[in-house]
């Protein structure tokens, strides 16, 4: 039954987003629902900070996280732990099969004679690698990567903000970003910080329609993980929305912004280029394009229907309550999963919320519910920036519940972030 009900929500909740996009591009509905159809124009950014201010406060807020979180580690060890230790504690899990595809390479680093780890995407292992030219250490050179990526992330994502709704949310959108529970990800040698940066940057220049900046920034983005490719989305909506083909009279509109909208779609596609590049390397390392399919099998990694996946997780969680994984992975996913679905309905239901990023998040966000062994809800979901933009929307006005979750978001952050450096299953 429970089943039944997730599939339910979430495909209503689809159906909710493409008739915001068919909004947007000028389709007309009768009646009330008229009047949830109409597209706000954004207000004019005043107020905001300068980039290079913002840029400090994003790079630095994950530099400062990570030795806090390194000195409560070594205080909570009862002086079992030091400084080497708790910096090695920050090569965990992923972080250490990317430090040995940066010095090794794809074709250097096997398992049992097989390069089971094709399954990560290069972006983020060929940017750090141009890093290590100037910062000899590998993990250094990747933390160093990852911090300035995340300032960077905050510089774009402050600017689509405050153009798309205004400074406020702008800095509430930020301040959720940084202090989310699983933010610290986008500190040590993982990709998280990278593909905020592209996804981030890429929504920016679609907001902009600067297409070819689109294309190369939704490039890296695909080349730095799987769900990159869906910055499309943003693209194709925003070029359709700033033509309204649908706008009645249709035949009129269609004949008006036919040829421009054909100029323009291939940059808005420009980002499969990356995933193109991705599957030349599967072929140039395993001799198939398709090699990293047969290796997710070796990390029990592959396609599951959400409504499976929520069953799932809130088996395991039920049967690890009286564990530390059972909250260190799985209350958290379902946690995260209520009120993910509960934020995109929120969003989809009020009109003035760009529909471009809306289908983003809701694509990401079941994307992400969609893969059968699903142990990092929240590290992947700490890359899908449009909820905090939601967020931060929702709380402009209700200063009690904005107080509360950032709080909350503080507690928690905390909490994880020494878990994860004491050596729990935080992931």
């Amino acid at each position: 039954m429970a089943g039944v009900v997730v599939s339910l929500a979430v495909c209503l909740l689809g159906l909710l987003v493409v008739y915001r996009c068919l909004a947007a591009w000028g389709l007309r509905a009768p009646g009330s629902l008229a009047r949830h159809a109409v597209e706000e124009g954004p207000p004019a950014a005043q107020g905001l900070q300068p980039g290079w201010k913002i840029f400090l406060l994003g790079a630095g807020s994950r530099v400062g996280l990570l030795l806090v979180g390194m000195a409560a580690a070594m205080l909570l060890s009862d002086g079992g732990l030091t400084w080497e230790g708790a910096f090695q504690q920050l090569q965990r899990w992923d972080a250490a099969h990317y430090i040995h595809l940066i010095e090794e390479g794809y074709q250097g680093y096997t398992e049992n004679g097989q390069h089971l780890f094709l399954v990560f995407f290069p972006g983020y292992v060929w940017a750090a690698r141009l890093l290590r030219l100037a910062i000899p250490s590998t993990a250094l050179a990747g933390m160093a990567l990852s911090c300035l990526c995340y300032g960077g992330a905050c510089c774009y994502l402050y600017r689509l903000a405050g153009e798309a709704y205004n400074g406020r949310v702008a800095r509430d959108a930020l301040l959720y970003m940084s202090l989310f529970p699983f933010s610290f990800f986008s500190g040590p040698v993982m990709t998280e910080g990278l593909f905020l940066l592209a996804t981030t940057g890429a929504c920016w220049y679609a907001w902009r329609g600067k297409w070819l900046a689109f294309g190369l920034f939704g490039a890296l983005a695909a080349l730095t993980r799987m769900t990159g490719l869906l910055v499309i989305a943003v693209g194709v909506i925003r070029l359709l929305e700033a033509y309204r083909p649908l706008e009645p009279p249709v035949g009129k509109s269609l004949g008006r912004c036919w040829k421009p909208l054909l100029l323009r779609l291939p940059l808005t596609l420009l980002p499969a280029a990356g995933t193109l590049l991705y599957l030349l390397l599967n072929l140039w390392v395993d001799g198939d394009p398709f090699a990293f399919a047969s290796h997710q099998e070796h990390w029990h990694q592959g396609y599951l229907w959400i409504s499976q996946v929520v069953e799932y997780i809130g088996r395991y969680l039920w049967d690890n309550l009286g564990s530390s994984f059972g909250w260190a992975v799985w209350a958290p996913a379902l946690a995260l999963f209520v009120g993910g679905l509960a934020l995109l309905y929120w969003a989809a239901l009020r009109r003035g919320h760009p529909a471009g990023l809306l289908a983003y998040g809701f694509c990401f966000f079941v994307a992400t519910y969609s893969l059968s062994w699903l142990l990092s809800a929240g590290r992947y979901l700490s890359t899908c920036f449009v909820l905090f933009l939601f967020l931060a929307k929702l709380t402009q006005r209700r200063p009690a519940l904005r107080a509360a979750l950032l709080g909350g978001e503080g507690v928690l952050l905390g909490v994880y972030l020494c878990a994860f450096l004491a050596g729990a299953q935080v992931m």
